[in-house]
């Protein structure tokens, strides 16, 4: 069932200018503009402001891209190592870029790569201690990054909207069912 329009109320920056600020993508979409579309908007203009500052901070403090913080962060959770064909489709980026970027970690000491034994052009990535340890205090900034550009939110607010995000996404999945398989088989989970 379709939402009933809601009218489009403009986004005063802050200071009370009277044009949208360059990273409110919801301010630009227009009074026709329906609920959907500045949900979209909106949802992906937090992303935006959350991804720079996140970026920002990983720089500043750690000295590390984000696809380095990232890459570290999905080794972690995998104690028997990962293939780099399985980091490039997780991480949804292309082989060659998994290939430089293990091949820093390796050089700095954060990572090993070792050939399988079966097939010698297949090398499986893990985490040294010092990469584990690393990324484990990386970790602990990052959420401690999130939970200061959230404060404003209670812990119940947190909740309802995880809730309605999870709704949210079971939704898309449901209303994208069927229109491209190839498109949803390198959907993110």
């Amino acid at each position: 069932m379709k939402s009933p329009f809601v009218p489009f109320k403009p986004v005063t920056p802050p200071g009370g200018g009277s044009g949208a600020s360059s990273d409110d993508r919801e301010a630009v979409a227009g009074p026709a503009a329906g609920p959907e579309v500045r949900l979209w908007l909106r949802l992906g203009t937090v992303h935006a402001l959350l991804d720079s500052h996140l970026r920002a901070r990983l720089r500043q403090e750690h000295a590390v891209t984000s696809a380095r913080y990232h890459a570290m962060s999905l080794l972690d959770t995998c104690r028997d190592g990962m293939t780099m064909g399985e980091m490039s489709r997780r991480l949804m980026v292309s082989n060659g870029n998994i290939t430089a970027l293990v091949e820093r970690l390796v050089r700095d000491g954060m990572a090993t790569r070792t050939p399988l034994a079966n097939d010698r052009r297949t090398h499986v990535v893990r985490l040294t201690p010092a990469g584990r340890e690393a990324v484990q205090v990386m970790e602990r900034s990052h959420a401690d990054w999130l939970a200061a550009a959230m404060g404003a939110l209670g812990q119940d607010e947190v909740t309802a909207l995880l809730a309605l995000l999870d709704r949210l996404k079971r939704s898309v999945r449901q209303g994208i069912d069927g229109w491209s398989a190839g498109e949803q088989e390198n959907a993110p989970s």
